[in-house]
């Protein structure tokens, strides 16, 4: 193959793939960037309240959804992120399915391959991925329930 054909690949493949939504969202308050979608995962980074994100998308649940902050990715607890949503801004744990924000799935061998084996805590990924597979589910989500 020439040289100069593979910035050619890399438009036509690049045409191919379909385009992922994100949003915007700006955490709420300074919180903690974990590797996946649990409090007890291993902490990526910490973000100051008002610094904004990019939101790929939520578990289907939407207690937690996958960001990126600068060089950074990883999962933050929905109550943390709000986002602009007719005039007003809404936490999107409150939201839930009505923001249109992608659903996304985790697994945590494919996730951490992708986003962290550069990371020390990966050198653990073995004992990381039976705690993660010992987890329950959570609940769905659920209409919050009226202010009083």
């Amino acid at each position: 193959m020439k040289l100069h054909s593979i910035p050619m690949l890399a438009v036509a493949l690049a045409a191919c793939m379909p385009a992922v939504a994100t949003e915007t969202a700006t955490i709420t308050s300074s919180v903690n960037v974990r590797s996946g979608p649990d409090r007890s995962l291993p902490t990526v980074t910490w973000l100051l309240g008002g610094t904004r994100v990019t939101v790929v998308g939520c578990i289907s649940n939407w207690r937690w959804c996958d960001v990126v902050a600068g060089r950074d990715r990883g999962w933050v607890y929905s109550r943390y992120l709000s986002l602009p949503f007719q005039g007003s801004a809404v936490v999107i744990a409150n939201g839930g399915p009505n923001l249109g924000l992608p659903v996304v799935e985790f697994e945590l061998g494919p996730y951490w391959d992708e986003h962290y084996p550069r990371r020390l805590f990966f050198a653990q990924k073995a004992r990381w991925q039976t705690h993660w597979d010992q987890r329950r589910p959570q609940p769905e989500w659920r209409e919050p329930a009226p202010r009083r």
